[in-house]
């Protein structure tokens, strides 16, 4: 369920959108009121609720004032209700990032709409929050732990087998290589430069080149204009659907999942 709080000074306001709102509808419950700012702080940071309504003007703190104590201890949508001569307030509300605001007295359509945008809000903020805890913190995201090998910057001689071998994977990724013609173009036996590669850069040829490959896919992910199967081919993966398994092996979600989830994430700012 949605957690919601109401802080209004005027009781008879107060108890009308406690009392008469069809709260089981956008699946939401009230877990607390207040009848002033200062209440507010305290009832808001003790119980986290996903929806704050608040008025704006309220005797001892008022509500912007109250946004202001709360903001970046909470992470909460606010619906305010202002009265007509309080548009000043509600300018300097929507500044804090509010994203709706009522006029008193309130139509009860309009209360209606502005919890729906915020009930959306809330349940779009948690998908994007849990497909991160996936990607950031999950341990089947495993691309979290790839350390991209670097050439050492104050090395005075020549470029190593692995360096060249590195060099090459980040010039032709996109193109299905594979460890035996770089020992070729290098010369070498492809055992000696496998063994060399596993030693100095801790993965294997294949999987430090699937890495390399799905860390590139992510960047591109970010633009929500490019296709996941022009993505899997730009990486060297012909077959989407085996990039979808290796995607998904590695980072926990499914390209489909994290392009939608990580471009959802942008809709918070309307």
């Amino acid at each position: 369920m949605i957690r919601i709080v109401v802080v209004e000074d005027e009781i008879l306001v107060k108890k009308g959108i406690i009392l008469t709102t069809d709260w089981q509808k956008f699946e939401c419950e009230v877990v607390g009121d207040a009848s002033n700012g200062y209440e507010g702080i305290e009832v808001i940071t003790k119980l986290h609720p996903d929806i704050v309504i608040t008025d704006i003007k309220m005797p001892g703190l008022d509500g912007v004032k109250m946004i202001e104590e709360l903001s970046g201890k909470v992470d909460t949508e606010y619906i305010i209700i202002s009265g007509y001569n309080d548009f000043e307030y509600a300018r300097q509300a929507l500044k804090l990032g509010v994203k709706d605001y009522l006029m008193k007295p309130i139509d009860d359509n309009e209360l209606d709409e502005a919890i729906k945008k915020a009930c959306y809000n809330v349940q779009n903020k948690k998908q994007i929050n849990k497909m991160k805890s996936r990607i950031d913190g999950d341990t089947d995201s495993k691309i979290m732990f790839f350390k991209e090998y670097f050439m050492d910057s104050k090395r005075t001689t020549g470029l190593t087998y692995v360096d060249l071998t590195i060099k090459y994977i980040s010039d032709n990724y996109q193109n299905n290589i594979n460890i035996k013609e770089i020992a070729d173009k290098l010369f070498v036996s492809e055992s000696h430069l496998s063994r060399l590669f596993k030693s100095e850069v801790g993965y294997t040829f294949v999987d430090y080149l699937t890495y390399y490959r799905i860390k590139k896919a992510i960047g591109y992910l970010r633009d929500p204009n490019i296709k996941i199967y022009k993505i899997a081919e730009s990486i060297g993966y012909k077959d989407q659907r085996y990039f979808s398994v290796i995607f998904k092996k590695l980072v926990g979600v499914t390209p489909k999942e994290f392009k939608e989830q990580l471009n959802d994430s942008k809709k918070f700012t309307r």
